[in-house]
């Protein structure tokens, strides 16, 4: 739960979500419990669900017992009617999961609000609806890999000074970094925006170069390639095309 009370919903990669619902028929003073009180005929509660999260499946709480209740979802699964007991006795208490599926959430989403109803044909003076609210917090199990092509590096040969160098030839052998960004969870309706930074041995404590950046780029699922930041190349080296890049 957050610091005002709400609870928050983790979202990674699980498909649904389980509501727990608890109603009881008991006095309304425990301590005379014979001023009031009776069984509830027709007694029901009506669950109204956001569009990002609809109605799934009824699940008992115990699954040793079989549960009373039974529920009907309307045909997009908004909004779902359960059947408590004709009637609820008095005294009793039902308890059950409304399952409910979280594929409508999109990386937009900050907030979901249940709203849940009951009603009974019994006098039940004073019967307000009660909010089930969440707030959502999406974490992705992403997970990065890389690899360096050569593994290994040797430095040497003739120092040139920044400003004598002017072709790609000049700075050095090339190592290529090959850095790979997986999503494991499930993929989202409407995608945000995931940053990757990526730290090297730019240059040694005196200013002079050590890995310069000659080729950077984001290669996409669908075979796109998009620049990076900062740019590579940033002296403007002549290079030898065609070249699959790399950092020297």
């Amino acid at each position: 739960r957050g610091a005002d009370g709400t609870a928050v919903f983790a979202m990674s990669d699980q498909k649904d979500v389980a509501l727990e619902i608890h109603v009881t028929n008991l006095p309304s003073d425990p301590a005379e419990p014979q001023r009031d009180g009776d069984d509830a005929h027709e007694a029901l509660l009506t669950a109204t669900f956001p569009p990002e999260l609809p109605y799934s499946a009824l699940r008992p709480y115990d699954s040793r017992a079989p549960s009373p209740v039974v529920c009907l979802a309307n045909q997009n699964g908004s909004q779902v009617e359960c059947e408590l007991g004709n009637p609820m006795k008095r005294g009793a208490q039902v308890r059950f999961f409304l399952i409910l599926s979280t594929l409508g959430i999109t990386i937009q989403t900050t907030d979901l609000a249940v709203e849940l109803a009951l009603s009974t044909i019994s006098e039940q003076p004073g019967l307000e609806p009660v909010v089930a609210r969440a707030r959502v917090v999406i974490e992705l199990p992403l997970s990065v890999t890389g690899v360096a092509v050569p593994p290994r590096l040797f430095f040497g040969g003739v120092v040139r000074g920044e400003s004598a160098v002017r072709r790609e030839s000049q700075v050095g052998s090339a190592v290529r970094f090959e850095v790979t960004v997986s999503n494991r969870g499930q993929s989202l309706k409407t995608l945000g925006s995931a940053f990757l930074t990526l730290l090297w041995p730019h240059e040694i404590s005196n200013g002079k170069w050590l890995l310069y950046p000659l080729h950077l780029e984001l290669a996409t699922p669908t075979g796109q390639r998009e620049a990076c930041t900062p740019p590579a190349n940033p002296l403007r080296l002549a290079l030898v095309p065609p070249r699959d890049g790399g950092m020297r």
